[in-house]
């Protein structure tokens, strides 16, 4: 239980406002220590499973259009690995390029 002297002043709304903001403040940076906390780890994973993916989304694709491109002109193994090489070598840039984002990114940070 408050006594009145704990109690804010509830006639001002200048005090109930400034009250109010160091009470959100408050619950504000506490939710960014709790979230920072928690940052970290979550970070690295999301980090390697979108090198993953970028990597494996290109080289997919690259065969995906090379199967395509074997069964329209019925050249079958030709297309196939060609088009793997080629997505090879896309998603190798697409990781580069993600690398070279967060990098820059993480250098602005500090």
């Amino acid at each position: 239980m408050m006594s009145k002297r704990d109690e804010p002043d509830r006639s001002n709304p200048e005090d109930h406002l400034a009250d109010f903001e160091k009470r959100l403040s408050a619950k504000l940076e506490a939710r960014r220590v709790e979230d920072h906390k928690y940052d970290r780890p979550q970070q690295g994973w999301a980090t390697g499973l979108r090198y993953g993916t970028e990597f494996m989304v290109g080289v997919l694709v690259g065969a995906l259009i090379g199967y395509l491109i074997d069964v329209l002109f019925n050249t079958l193994p030709f297309g196939l690995l060609i088009g793997t090489f080629l997505g090879f070598g896309a998603g190798t840039v697409n990781v580069v390029r993600a690398a070279k984002e967060l990098s820059e990114r993480a250098s602005r940070e500090n």
